[in-house]
């Protein structure tokens, strides 16, 4: 079954296919010399897709973006020495948003360590503030037993997908080799592997071995309200059938008529000082589920509730921004509502309001720019049975989940708001298309899309329909929110930023597609070419941000006024 041309390639062969054998169907390969055995064996896997990214930074991403969508962790193959300080930020969100995730990373030998040999830096502790796991692998020898390298790429994947006894995330496998790096002859003994032959002649090519996840506890909610983040699969079905309050965060993938809009209306009670409605909108209890919401609102709302917080999640970290939990829940679980569960009425009736009044105004808009270029490109959306919206972590996400503009039924949701960093933006929606194979239509701010323009060459390489909607201030336009707008003299240079540049013509480089409409007719006209080419498309929407936040002020207006008249 293995027939490697020396012991490199027969450790990384034994190790490709045990990963093939336990589910991994991707491999991001940045090009380098001493990771060689790694690129070369899961080149040669004919299970494994192989996607070739010219940095790791990217690369990382693009393999975490392939995780998020899949459920199923993706290789990043990257050699070493600074290659494995890019793959950092990937890690992160992998671990903030426990995403299953695998960086195979090559190393120098021991004797070529900390003696000032070429590209060796002391990089097999380097991710551990952020890994679930690594280890330091020794170099390849016949000395050590097949079985080792089977077992370990085995706790490698169980501690990434979380299956070990702690949460799932990024894991650091880190490979010593010593020459020959590349597939060349040198005599090894076969006999190695008669150590793992109950594995070598399995034809059903089970993994050397099974972990097993414990089953989902049952929570059962007697009364109030359900806050949902980003939650396991297991969660977010039971939630799907959800029959009490339910309040989804867009990122949840459970926001839809009647349970998004929940910062409309608490912008309204907060903001109007509609101390009736606030009062009509207290639960008995809150129940948050899953991963932190984006709304700054609601966490307010739950850090002045007088009753019972329970979180139920899987930790790690914890998701109690408040502090005013009682009781945590962690681990898979799933929600049953008691016998006589009923929605709240006063919430029921507050997201009705709000969400029609923010409709309403919003169609009532004749400006593209942010807001109305997410309205208008969701609902273009809406022509495609299945797909996902990702949304960038500054404002795009902020104004889909503020002015309820939710995903269509059918459409996953993706978003890297585990660390809510803006790079990678264009590398881990690149990693969604490529995970699903169905359109993905991604929304990143100009800033973030200067942040990972090289990840444009990712994208160029996707053949299912990719819409990259690049929404164009010139600058940070969050800060226009923050204190620091308050100060003119730093303000415009050190947060905006602004950098005058156009989009559009860097994906002309990339040899991707472009467009720049300038209204909303056009807008939805793009988008709907868009998703019918195969292919990426690049959108950019070029407007002021004095134009999107009259917008924004204008449509939560109009719902504040709906709801003072409902509820007075």
């Amino acid at each position: 079954m293995l027939n490697a041309p020396n012991i490199n390639l027969a450790w990384t062969m034994l190790a490709a296919e045990e990963c093939h054998r336990l589910g991994v169907r991707h491999a991001v390969v940045s090009p380098g010399s001493r990771s060689a055995p790694l690129a070369v064996a899961f080149a040669r896997h004919r299970g494994i897709t192989v996607h070739i990214a010219h940095d790791e930074r990217g690369g990382a991403f693009l393999a975490l973006g392939l995780a998020k969508q899949s459920g199923v962790p993706a290789v990043a193959i990257m050699t070493s020495g600074t290659a494995v300080a890019n793959a950092l930020p990937a890690v992160v969100e992998a671990r903030m948003t426990r995403t299953p995730l695998l960086v195979f990373a090559a190393d120098r030998p021991p004797e070529l360590r900390d003696c000032g040999a070429n590209q060796a830096i002391p990089q097999s502790s380097l991710l551990d503030g952020a890994v679930r796991w690594s280890v330091d692998l020794p170099c390849p020898t016949q000395d050590i037993p097949a079985e080792f390298v089977l077992s370990t790429v085995d706790e490698a994947h169980a501690r990434a997908c979380g299956l070990a006894g702690s949460q799932g995330g990024g894991v650091h496998v880190n490979w010593q080799f010593r020459e020959p790096l590349a597939p060349e002859a040198r005599p090894w003994d076969v006999g190695w592997l008669w150590s793992v032959a109950r594995w070598s002649k399995d034809r059903a090519r089970r993994p050397w071995r099974t972990s097993i996840a414990a089953p989902a506890s049952e929570i059962v909610v007697q009364s109030g309200v359900v806050i949902a983040g980003r939650a396991p699969v297991t969660m977010r079905a039971s939630l799907a059938r959800w029959k009490g309050t339910l309040l989804a965060d867009v990122t949840s993938g459970l926001a839809r008529g009647g349970t998004a809009g929940a910062d409309l209306v608490l912008r309204s009670a907060f903001d109007g000082d509609n101390r009736a409605l606030l009062k009509e909108l207290e639960p008995s209890e809150i129940v948050v589920a899953g991963d932190a919401v984006v709304s700054k609102r609601m966490h307010a709302w739950i850090a002045q509730h007088k009753g019972p917080v329970t979180v139920v999640g899987p930790g790690d970290p914890r998701v109690d921004p408040s502090h005013r939990a009682n009781t945590v829940v962690s681990g898979a679980s799933a929600f049953v509502g008691a016998a006589g569960l009923r929605p709240h009425p006063a919430w029921r009736r507050a997201l009705t309001t709000a969400t029609r009044a923010a409709r309403k105004a919003l169609d009532g808009e004749r400006v593209l720019c942010e807001p109305s270029a997410l309205a208008d490109t969701t609902e273009a959306c809406s022509e495609h049975a299945h797909g996902t919206i990702f949304y960038g972590s500054s404002m795009p996400i902020r104004d889909a989940d503020f002015l309820s503009i939710h995903p269509p039924r059918g459409w996953d949701v993706g978003s890297n708001r585990g660390a809510s960093g803006i790079d990678g933006l264009v590398a881990t929606a690149t990693g969604h298309a490529l995970a699903s194979a169905l359109p993905v239509v991604a929304f990143i701010g100009d800033v973030s899309a200067l942040h990972d323009l090289n990840s444009l060459q990712l994208a160029s390489k996707v053949q299912t329909p990719l819409v990259l909607v690049v929404l164009n201030n010139d600058g940070g336009g969050i800060f226009r929110y923050l204190p620091i707008a308050r100060h003119a003299d730093v303000f415009e240079q050190c947060f905006v930023t602004p950098h005058g540049r156009a989009i559009a013509p860097f994906a002309k480089a990339f040899g991707i597609a472009s467009e720049s409409p300038t209204t909303r007719a056009a807008m939805s006209k793009s988008v709907a070419k868009a998703l019918r080419r195969a292919g990426a498309t690049l959108l950019e929407v070029t407007c002021t941000r004095e134009s999107s936040e009259t917008m924004r002020t204008r449509v939560a207006t109009a719902a504040m006024a709906a709801l003072a008249q409902d509820f007075h």
